[in-house]
């Protein structure tokens, strides 16, 4: 499993794909080195949520899932309930900051053009 950050996968992108499709590596995208997200191969995928559910574009049962989540989580590093929700806070405070970012790059843009 390797790791890189956002702005590196958006440089990489192809390259990252083609390693998670064919090498059957995961790779982690971090943000401000946290994982955020995770790239993986459609074979993984496949092993992860079940070949049926993949082909059919359904998810596993709820308990099947969450079992599946939680140790993909843990090969992540997040072992603790605590571990996940500070993860789940990080997130949604960089969506926030996201969204900030957006506002005020609007505001610049709708004055620069008045």
């Amino acid at each position: 499993m390797s790791s890189v950050s956002v702005a590196e996968a958006g440089r990489q992108l192809s390259q990252l794909i083609n390693r998670a499709a064919y090498g059957r590596e995961v790779v982690v995208i971090t943000s401000r080195g946290q994982a955020k997200a995770v790239l993986l191969g459609v074979d993984v995928f496949d092993d992860l949520v079940g070949k049926e559910a993949s082909a059919n574009g359904g998810l596993p049962p709820l308990s099947e899932f969450r079992q599946r989540s939680q140790e993909a989580l843990a090969e992540a590093g997040f072992t603790s309930r605590e571990d996940i929700l500070e993860l789940a806070r990080q997130v949604r405070q960089e969506r926030i900051d996201e969204q900030s970012d957006v506002s005020v790059l609007t505001t610049v843009s709708v004055l620069t053009t008045v």
